[in-house]
């Protein structure tokens, strides 16, 4: 009926961990594929008003491409107060095999965590990555040139700690200013 009581807005936060060919989506086609997901799912979304409807979906931080990791967060807002699990259950099927519903939860996204973990996958040989790891901690600084910025940046000072694993390195990276951290600089450092 159009008239829906304020009350009943109910905002869900949605976090999805990518794998595969997933890991490749850029942001875009990302939030499409879940748009087109959440669409199928049947939840009661709340769309903006208005000629061309879209759904009112916020994300986090865009993750860079390539980088697989085990938060890309997006909070949706749902005309009806769900239970965390029966958002999970009408949106998991509708998902590609690639991008797993990782958690429910009431209420917006997190601020940035002191930490956020990554996977960052290693094409070359994996014991290079490892050396190269366990070089990089060794610094105390370590300045890299960023895309996003004139200054270089410090990719030691992003990095508390990180492991190698078969084929991967597990990086853990000090958020900053309340934001999750880039992962790009301490993979340019372990580039370089």
């Amino acid at each position: 009926s159009g008239m829906v009581a304020e009350a009943t807005r109910c905002m869900v936060t949605l976090r999805f961990s990518k794998d595969g060919d997933a890991r490749f989506l850029g942001h875009l086609d990302f939030s499409r594929l879940l748009e087109r997901a959440l669409r199928r799912s049947g939840l009661p979304l709340r769309s903006t008003q208005g000629f061309n409807p879209r759904l009112k979906v916020a994300f986090t931080d865009a993750l860079p491409l390539g980088i697989a990791s085990e938060g890309e967060w997006a909070t949706v807002t749902l005309d009806e107060d769900l239970a965390p699990e029966t958002v999970a259950e009408r949106l998991r099927p509708m998902l590609p095999e690639t991008v797993r519903l990782v958690e429910v939860r009431r209420g917006s996204a997190p601020r940035a965590p002191d930490r956020v973990r990554y996977r960052l996958d290693v094409a070359e040989e994996p014991g290079s990555a490892a050396d190269a790891l366990t070089a990089l901690l060794q610094r105390d600084t370590f300045p890299v040139q960023d895309a996003r910025r004139d200054a270089p940046v410090d990719a030691r000072a992003l990095l508390a700690r990180g492991e190698a694993r078969e084929g991967h390195l597990i990086v853990e990276l000090v958020a900053q200013n309340d934001r999750p951290p880039r992962p790009e600089p301490v993979a340019q450092a372990l580039r370089d």
